[in-house]
């Protein structure tokens, strides 16, 4: 683990491996320990990992954090590891900063992944939003253990994702619950022009609507459901996902 200047704050990042960098973005409340399983993944890629500004160990921001900001945010840190260009995954709401990034600053991406990702916030999803931001304001104690037991079976693993959801700064979190809530790029999904591969569980409410979204509007994306899984695929079925962006890349990208 290493610390990196961006923006005149301390983000804490972890990059092992060589080859085609792969970037992770984590949803809100959430940091890089969400992808404690994608470090096998270093074997064959640069794997690179970091809290978002407010989260786990990163500083938190001062102004408004907004998807824009967080895109900034991981194209400066991009410059300062000096990664030209990389493949962008964004897990959840992360997906909404994976998905700004490609459409903004196309030449720095090499493909975009999206776990349980979205285009824009609607229907059940919406209430799903809702309720996490009440939960913050009201309870962030039940929020933070609804967040480290849904993505934790294991003891080391609730441990490992406790030491980061605590430390978040409380409004930097929201923010960035609020500004992936308003986001919505599905007029600009057609700009996208890098490989897209798409994962979800099959078990998840409302991916039948955005799987549609995605195969109408992006350029022959790949897309991927896991049986027997619900939204945390990343961390719950990490050896499929694994797989999944493995054959993706070594398809798409090499």
């Amino acid at each position: 683990m290493s610390v990196k200047l961006v923006l005149g704050r301390n983000i804490s990042v972890e990059d092992k491996g060589e080859g085609i960098p792969i970037v992770f973005l984590h949803p809100p409340g959430l940091g890089k320990s969400v992808f404690m399983y994608q470090s096998h993944l270093s074997t064959s890629y640069r794997i690179i990992t970091y809290d978002m500004c407010g989260h786990g160990f990163s500083d938190p921001a001062n102004g408004q954090v907004t998807i824009e900001s967080l895109a900034e945010e991981l194209l400066r840190l991009l410059d300062e590891l000096q990664v030209e260009k990389a493949v962008i995954c964004g897990y959840s709401a992360g997906g909404s900063v994976a998905q700004y990034f490609a459409i903004t600053y196309p030449d720095r991406v090499l493909g975009l992944i999206l776990s349980g990702g979205f285009p824009y916030v609607k229907t059940f999803l919406k209430a799903e939003f809702l309720a996490g931001m009440k939960l913050l304001q009201f309870s962030p104690a039940l929020l933070s253990k609804i967040l480290v037991i849904s993505h934790g079976k294991k003891k080391e693993e609730q441990e490992r994702l406790w030491k980061t959801v605590r430390k978040t700064n409380q409004k930097n979190w929201y923010n960035f619950y609020q500004a992936s809530y308003n986001y919505s790029c599905l007029n600009q999904l057609t700009s996208i022009s890098v490989p897209v591969l798409v994962i979800y569980g099959d078990r998840v409410v409302h991916i039948k609507n955005f799987e549609e979204v995605y195969r109408h509007h992006l350029q022959q994306p790949h897309i991927a459901i896991v049986k027997n899984a619900f939204h945390e695929v990343p961390i719950r079925k990490w050896n499929i996902f694994n797989h999944l962006v493995h054959e993706f890349i070594s398809a798409e990208i090499r």
